[in-house]
């Protein structure tokens, strides 16, 4: 049998135990009503750092969705909203009681140009992108010989264009694999042959890829620089490596 100390001692842990599961649940309660009817009374909202786009666009989406006082915010509609713009490619809205909204972006960021009337800009998954006033400061290559109806390119959505999306994926390959080229490129054409050719901003310097095994041949254009030391691959006028094994160079003339 316990003693009236022991049973006075587990009373009192059971009863803390209950105050404890009795307050999560009530928290509980309150979060999820919240979170069912979707409505806040916020008095502040937080917007997580953009490397794109000025946070200031995207506030400004959300100025008739929440007025002046802030009062009475739809989480949902706030998404909604936020993702109809062609730069973001996922929001995540969360409260953070008391009174606050913290809004984090995940922005759609451009790494190539299209030539096209007007300019517009692509992202790694092939989505275009407007040209924005407040864009950040970008130096991007630009697609050339490429079909330019607008038809194919409809703002906020996947490039429609075949050979546009082929040619992102090797730029985007290009970018973690080989940084230094992908930074030196200024423009990529497609010839009426499918090969294609590569334009750096130095001098300028061509480098003919052809149209298959175009990986392999990025390989070899990169353990030849290794190779040339101290000189650099903008030393040649062109550099050609549609040939199996073998690089076909023209020196620059001093």
């Amino acid at each position: 049998m316990f003693s009236n100390k022991k049973r006075t001692k587990l009373n009192s842990i059971l009863i803390s135990a209950l105050s404890i599961i009795t307050i999560l649940f009530l928290f509980s309660v309150a979060f999820l009503w919240s979170e069912f009817n979707n409505k806040l009374n916020v008095s502040q909202i937080n917007f997580s750092e953009t490397n794109v786009l000025d946070n200031d666009i995207y506030n400004m989406m959300l100025s008739d969705l929440i007025g002046t006082n802030h009062n009475k915010i739809n989480l949902s509609k706030i998404s909604k909203v936020l993702e109809s713009h062609p730069y973001v490619k996922a929001t995540r809205v969360s409260n953070i009681f008391p009174g606050k909204i913290q809004i984090e972006i995940i922005e759609r960021e451009p790494i190539a140009l299209l030539n096209t009337q007007p300019m517009l800009m692509l992202d790694a998954e092939g989505y275009v992108l407007p040209n924005e006033k407040t864009l950040k400061n970008y130096n991007l290559p630009i697609l050339t010989n490429f079909n330019p109806s607008l038809k194919l390119y409809p703002s906020g959505e996947k490039a429609l264009s075949v050979k546009v999306n082929e040619c992102i994926y090797w730029i985007n390959k290009i970018r973690f694999n080989y940084s230094s080229l992908y930074k030196n490129l200024s423009e990529i054409k497609i010839t009426s042959t499918n090969d294609m050719e590569l334009i750096l901003f130095d001098y300028p310097t061509h480098i003919y890829l052809g149209n298959d095994q175009l990986w392999s041949r990025i390989n070899i254009l990169k353990e030849f620089e290794k190779e040339l030391g101290s000189k650099k691959i903008t030393d040649f006028n062109y550099l050609d490596i549609r040939y199996d094994n073998q690089i076909i160079a023209k020196r620059r003339r001093s």
